[in-house]
């Protein structure tokens, strides 16, 4: 038997033992009558409530409303020991008689999670406490005999006359009023402020407990006005306990009917994932299964939350989110209405049946985000092009020009001059012609247009500053795409090997294994390259990534690197 199974089954004896006590001091009584109905009652009650605390308790040990509703339930049995004929039990017992209401408060406040967390409603849960054992003492202190004939002696008693009982009472019971209204404020705020799917999940209890409080504040009320005898306080008080007694089997009725709709909503979704998801896809199905409109779906792209357009995104502060796995690696996000949380199965069990189809759509979120970062890159490089032209060969070209025209003028008045501003001149535009060829070789490098990858390779090989072995490289032409991803995969690898890994030396291999071109570069240097401090290296990620290939990157500290490509021919 498991440690919490044992301790729930302790709690189930000790009531069932609590209760039955109760029920003998309530038959023993001297000073009670209907005895019968009353023991019928109090187990009835106390039955539910803790029977409806443990069984929450156990589907849900995480969260505290199943010890909060047992707990109720066994202040509410303490209210047996009223009954008892012995002056210290009895004192004792009326001073606890309204602890239930206060465990009741408590649970209200802390309802759906378990947790109180504004400073404000904790002290609103201390002074519920306060004034349900504090609020008897004035009767016990002073004149109790007048409030209840035949019943034993308060040890408390310092007086028999009931004024000063009844000025204190009345103090309590204000104080007690207000309390049930600030109570019902703070509910009716929260059900305005929560969501649809929060509301459905408010109602079993946030209603009965709004009623049952304005009925205990009307009872009150009423036997401070007219009397312990009053009709309009007893009705209210026996109206309170039915609701009180309906409590835990509308909770437990709202708990089964959230269970069924959310079973055959993860049912229908199974069904539905398997046929096409939609104009809104998978977040629309689970939207519908969980009965969330508001839900979003987020993928697990590169380290960061994207959505499936590949634009970034965060978890929202007010909402809550369940992660989904595939094969033990994050894929996504649910991120869903806070209430949710109360039913951790059904989000386990929609994550785990969304797994594929969001690895799916995580797929089409990283392609899109890699060819925003192409578009992206392509307008930087671009604007890279345009300063270069700008800064450097145009410079030349119509510094050139203008030497042109100079000399032009001194060809009648100076032949010698006009023919050394022409040989200046030359001298200008051969270097704005190699200026010329740079640039267009890192556009894209006329040799591999023009004698293939290997060729290319090789030349980048001869203008390594450090040693570099072409291992491999396929004679025949590959797609044009694919060598220029390809060659710019070696580049950027011996440019970050040269300026980075501190190398002696590197090997490059391209081999064509199973329909994919294997583009491998191998250094002897330090290691611990991490692609997430450059964008050279993620550039080259989504080049790869816009013809379905991969690229991997193996870099341990003080064992070299090694940068793998794989391109689909």
């Amino acid at each position: 038997m498991k440690p919490l199974t044992r301790a729930l089954a302790l709690l189930a004896l000790a009531g069932l033992a609590l209760g039955l006590l109760g029920a003998a001091v309530i038959v023993a009584s001297d000073h009670l009558d209907h005895r019968g109905l009353t023991v019928t009652i109090l187990l009835g009650i106390g039955a539910a409530w803790i029977g409806t605390g443990l069984y929450a308790w156990a589907r849900r040990p995480q969260n505290r409303i199943g010890a909060l509703m047992t707990w109720t339930g066994f202040a509410w049995l303490l209210s047996a020991f009223v009954a008892a004929d012995t002056p210290a039990v009895f004192t004792v017992a009326v001073l606890g008689v309204n602890l239930y209401l206060a465990a009741f408060v408590h649970l209200l406040v802390a309802y759906p999670e378990g947790r109180v967390r504004r400073p404000a409603h904790r002290r609103l849960i201390a002074a519920a406490y306060v004034i349900a054992i504090v609020g008897p003492a004035p009767f016990l202190m002073f004149g109790f005999e007048a409030h209840c004939s035949g019943c034993p002696r308060s040890i408390f008693q310092v007086s028999d006359d009931p004024t000063a009982g009844t000025v204190l009472d009345a103090i309590t019971t204000g104080t007690a009023v207000a309390l049930v209204a600030y109570l019902v404020y703070v509910l009716a705020a929260r059900w305005r402020a929560a969501s649809p799917a929060r509301r459905r999940t408010l109602a079993p209890l946030l209603w009965s407990g709004i009623v049952l409080m304005i009925l205990v504040a009307g009872s009150i009320g009423a036997q401070t006005v007219a009397g312990d005898e009053d009709d309009v306080a007893a009705v209210l008080m026996l109206l309170g306990q039915i609701v009180f007694a309906s409590v835990p089997f509308t909770f437990l009725f709202g708990l089964l009917r959230s269970r069924v709709a959310h079973a055959d909503a993860v049912g229908a979704l199974l069904v539905r994932l398997g046929e096409a998801p939609g104009t809104d896809g998978l977040r629309g199905l689970l939207a519908e299964a969980l009965d969330d409109p508001g839900l979003q779906v987020l993928y697990w792209v590169e380290g960061g939350w994207v959505k499936r357009d590949g634009q970034a995104a965060q978890i929202p502060s007010d909402r809550a989110w369940t992660a989904v796995e595939l094969e033990g690696q994050r894929v996504g996000a649910i991120v869903h209405d806070r209430s949710l949380r109360a039913e951790p199965e059904v989000l386990s069990t929609v994550a785990a049946a969304a797994g594929l189809a969001m690895r799916s759509e995580r797929l089409e979120a990283a392609l899109r985000r890699s060819r925003a970062r192409i578009v992206e890159a392509g307008l930087q490089e671009r604007r890279r092009l345009e300063r270069n032209l700008h800064d450097g060969a145009q410079q030349r070209l119509v510094a050139l020009s203008i030497s042109l025209r100079m000399a032009q003028k001194q060809i009648d008045k100076s032949p010698e001059t006009a023919v050394e501003m022409i040989g200046a001149a030359g001298e200008e535009l051969t270097r704005a012609l190699e200026e010329l060829r740079e640039l267009a070789r890192g556009i894209h490098p006329a040799v591999l247009s023009d004698r293939g990858l290997r060729a290319a390779v090789e030349a980048l090989a001869v203008r390594s500053p450090l040693p570099v072995q072409v291992v491999e490289v396929p004679g025949e032409r590959l797609p044009e795409p694919v060598e220029a991803a390809a060659y710019f995969v070696i580049a950027e690898a011996l440019t970050n090997v040269a300026k980075y890994a501190n190398a002696n030396a590197a090997t490059v291999a391209v081999r064509r294994i199973n329909g994919h071109a294997c583009v491998e570069i191998r250094d002897d240097g330090v290691g611990g390259a991490d692609p997430d401090r450059g964008s050279g290296l993620r550039g080259l990620a989504d080049r790869v990534g816009a013809l379905d290939g991969s690229l991997a990157l193996d870099s341990p500290p003080g064992s070299g690197t090694t940068l793998r490509a794989e391109i689909p021919v």
